[in-house]
């Protein structure tokens, strides 16, 4: 057993894949022992030779069904059905051949038909439900929702996670009971019991792993006085993000919230707020609250975004505002549904950002006069001031998380291998900055589409389309869970593809695969293809660079030859800076030279194409 763990922990390379095909096997020898004493049957020397034969039968049915599961999650070639027929017509015969033992008059040989019959049934059964119940649950289930697939780390953390949380809320209940014991001094037990709340939450978005909280426009003052806090609600997190700001915090909440049964104590102990049916309706329960200095926090979209995208303001929390005479002090949070998206408690890696707006003085008029008013263009200036955040927050860092995700599960070799090109190329921030953030985007050579991807996720209104001649790279791009109809991928040669028009066309570390005829050919067919004003980005080793160029050359060696990511039928041939220049000129464009890598003689050259009025 320890060997066979090895053996596909090395072929997997991922912990998750080897205990989902190792579970299924460990599982059934329990299965095999405990129906083994039920009949009676015990262990000789002739069976512990035929559980080896079994055990060995377990590897192959559990192997080939996760390679099935994972050739299908990869490449979309759905060939289970005839793995599991094969494995079935297996298990039927060596359960024939066997089998028939039962009819001998020898003992032991009875035992040999039944430790048989026992334990191919059982790794027939395990591999069969098992094994693709738990591939599903960790990976397909979620990746068919847009979601990313889960890893043990996220397991781990997430447990710990909420475990923490449970365990809190628990003890917070306790407390908060013992505490309404107390005959006097309730103003000061209250602000206590809000201060051990924040403490709490503080303590346990600090702990989650790799939860990153970035805090802007915070001061002393922030919370010196009440106020109506208005928040987006994307997640579950906000909750947790917003009362660990402030001990003088009461939160008006949703249904769910007030009646959970693990937060819920806690919830109603804090004097927080049911809204069943608007915010109006907690005016009178709240006075006092406001009187002793507590701000009031509304998510006035209602209920959580399952898209990330804000919905309409409610009014209630802006009458209450008006009725009180409360300044609107602005929340925006960023991120938190990445983190742990609506529908899920699985947590994923990443930042959350929380932006404090100036605060909106009652005698303001800026946003109207009434509180009908105010809801309409806050809710406005609330949502210009998120897309401004997002664009400031959402930068190739923050999405490297969700494109490692979209290639995890899909082979080791190329795992690594993306993780490593990630980084080398900084999350492909010069591409996301050279690329304009609308129009179309042509990547001819794509590879296994890391730059389409992050160009998509980077901005809504970039089409980007990607082209390999790999068809084993191309099928491996088109079946990410990211993959939407922004983002396509085709099989096909860049040298004679059939082109459209592009706003902007790349073609990196494609052209010294091609012959020198071809690579004119592909840059006047790229230059031809694209709008007025459009650019093509192209980068490759300028072998006017001697010295560096033999950096490149090594890297093209284990990219080629070694490690064999990359195919090639020809030569490497490499362009001379003056080589695209003279083109570029012929073609009337003009080229601009990025060179700021220092081992290699790689160079960016953006050709943009002049309108024709120049």
């Amino acid at each position: 057993g320890v060997i066979v763990f090895i053996a596909l922990l090395l072929m997997y390379g991922r912990i998750e894949l080897t205990l989902m095909t190792f579970v299924p096997m460990l599982i059934t020898w329990i299965w095999i022992l405990g129906i083994m004493a039920l009949v009676g049957i015990e262990f000789n020397i002739v069976n512990v030779m035929i559980s080896t034969f079994i055990f060995g039968l377990g590897d192959d049915y559990s192997i080939f069904t996760m390679d099935g599961l994972l050739v299908e999650y990869q490449y979309g070639k759905r060939n289970l059905t005839s793995i599991r027929t094969s494995i079935l017509l297996s298990a039927l015969t060596t359960i024939s051949g066997l089998g028939v033992l039962i009819f001998a008059q020898h003992p032991a040989l009875r035992s040999i038909a039944g430790i048989s019959i026992i334990g191919i049934v059982s790794v027939f059964f395990m591999s069969q439900t098992l094994q693709p119940f738990l591939f599903r649950w960790m990976i397909t289930n979620r990746t068919a929702k847009g979601l990313a697939p889960m890893t043990a780390f996220g397991i781990g953390k997430s447990i710990f996670t909420y475990g923490f949380f449970v365990i809190g809320s628990l003890l917070l209940t306790g407390i908060g009971l013992f505490l309404k014991l107390i005959p006097f001094g309730r103003r000061n037990v209250r602000l206590f019991y809000h201060t051990l709340l924040s403490f709490y939450t503080r303590s346990l978005v600090t702990l989650a792993p790799q939860l990153k909280i970035i805090k802007i426009g915070f001061h002393g003052k922030t919370f010196s006085r009440a106020s109506v806090i208005v928040a987006n609600h994307t997640s579950f997190l906000d909750i947790l993000t917003t009362t660990m700001l402030h001990p003088k915090l009461i939160l008006l909440t949703n249904k769910w919230v007030w009646n959970s049964p693990v937060f819920g104590g806690v919830v109603r102990l804090a004097d927080y707020y049911p809204v069943m049916d608007g915010a109006e309706d907690s005016i009178e329960r709240v006075k006092d609250r406001v009187n002793e200095g507590y701000s009031i926090l509304v998510f006035p979209e209602g209920t959580r975004t399952s898209d990330g995208k804000m919905k309409r303001f409610h009014k209630g929390a802006f009458y209450m505002a008006e009725v009180l005479k409360l300044p609107i002090q602005p929340l925006i949070i960023h991120g938190a549904d990445d983190a742990i998206p609506k529908n899920t408690i699985y947590l994923n890696a990443g930042p959350v950002t929380l932006k404090i707006l100036p605060p909106i003085e009652p005698h303001d008029t800026s946003f109207g006069n009434t509180y009908a008013e105010k809801t309409k263009n806050i809710g406005r200036y609330f949502r210009k001031e998120y897309e401004a955040l997002t664009r400031a927050q959402e930068s190739p860092d923050y999405f490297k998380h969700r494109l490692i995700a979209n290639y995890l599960y899909k082979g080791p070799v190329l795992e690594w291998y993306m993780r490593v090109k990630v980084a080398l190329e900084g999350n492909y921030k010069q591409f996301h900055e050279l690329v304009p953030t609308n129009g179309s985007v042509l990547d001819l050579g794509c590879g296994y589409g890391f730059l389409c991807y992050m160009l998509a996720f980077l901005s809504e209104e970039r089409t980007v389309t990607g082209v390999d001649y790999d068809e084993e790279k191309i099928e491996t791009a088109k079946h990410c869970y990211s993959r939407n109809e922004r983002i396509n991928f085709e099989t096909g040669d860049v040298t004679s593809f059939p082109l459209q028009r592009y706003d902007t066309i790349i073609i990196a570390d494609v052209l010294h695969y091609l012959t020198p005829e071809a690579q004119v050919r592909t840059i006047e067919r790229a230059v031809n293809a694209l709008e007025k004003g459009g650019r093509l980005i192209i980068r490759d080793g300028n072998a006017e660079l001697q010295e560096r160029h033999k950096g490149t050359k090594l890297t093209e060696l284990f990219s080629v030859k070694i490690l064999r990511f990359n195919k090639s039928q020809n030569d490497l041939h490499f362009m001379k800076a003056s080589d695209v220049k003279r083109i570029a000129g012929r073609l009337n464009c003009t080229v601009e030279i990025i060179d700021d890598t220092k081992f290699t003689s790689n160079v960016i050259f953006v050709v943009r194409k002049q309108n024709e009025t120049t």
